[in-house]
């Protein structure tokens, strides 16, 4: 057999597609594989193929789409496809060579622009692939600023906006500090500080311990100095109105640190 000249058998083949208003860019995906498993045999003249070898190579997700466009090919001219009839056999597949010229002999493909019968495969229902029409969504787009300019892998202008009123919202919003209940020797000294008793620093202590330091019982407790203070306010308000005269004269602080001088 004649060494085959690929690039112009090549050259021709594409001539010949571009003419062919029948051919899709499925035939033309289809055929580039049949001429890469042909080119690796050494240019056979026939050569065995298979189904799910074929679809890889040309990117064809659909077994209905490979096998119209097989048979197309076949009754076009491109090549000569002969389908096993066992599913142990593989196909074979006879690839005309267009590398021809007028002095060499070898195999040709009847001129397919002579043929004067009616066309009637103008329209094709060959299935598309779906991956070539339904494409995923490119999050970094390309977008035009005001200047002309493309930007790639940045954010929408609208996304920062998002981002920098998000950003505000953290600022003017800070996280609430958690309540820490305290120990009661803090909150006898705080009542010392503020010249109350021990003994109204434990009733304190032991009302919001039981109560699991609620304000009135239902709102958590956010500051306890504030609410010892009130406390505070409240006994001293509640000793003198039951108080008499004569033990309002011989009140005395309970506090009182006698080591100090007079």
């Amino acid at each position: 057999m004649q060494e085959v000249n690929y690039i112009l058998h090549m050259e021709n083949t594409m001539v010949k597609f571009e003419n062919d208003q029948r051919i899709t860019p499925w035939h033309i995906s289809l055929y580039l594989s049949l001429f890469q498993i042909w080119n690796s045999t050494h240019f056979k003249k026939e050569i065995s193929i298979h189904r799910d070898e074929l679809m890889r190579l040309s990117k064809i997700g659909s077994a209905n789409t490979y096998s119209k466009c097989m048979k197309q090919l076949s009754e076009w001219k491109y090549i000569k496809y002969t389908p096993s009839k066992s599913r142990f056999t593989a196909s074979k597949v006879h690839m005309y060579r267009f590398d021809t010229t007028p002095d060499t002999t070898c195999d040709k493909s009847p001129d397919t622009t002579s043929d004067t019968s009616p066309d009637t495969t103008s329209v094709h229902l060959v299935r598309p692939y779906t991956n070539s029409i339904k494409q995923k969504e490119n999050n970094n787009k390309l977008y035009k600023t005001k200047e002309g300019e493309e930007k790639r892998s940045s954010p929408h202008p609208s996304q920062n906006k998002n981002i920098e009123s998000s950003c505000k919202g953290d600022l003017q919003s800070p996280k609430k500090k958690k309540f820490i209940p305290p120990e009661l020797e803090n909150v006898k000294t705080f009542f010392r500080e503020n010249n109350s008793s021990f003994q109204v620093a434990e009733m304190f202590f032991n009302h919001f311990e039981s109560n699991g330091w609620k304000v009135g019982g239902k709102a958590p407790m956010k500051n306890w100095n504030a609410a010892a203070r009130n406390w505070i306010v409240r006994d001293e308000k509640y000793q003198t109105q039951n108080r008499s005269p004569a033990q309002n004269r011989l009140h005395v602080n309970e506090n009182k640190d006698y080591s100090e001088p007079l």
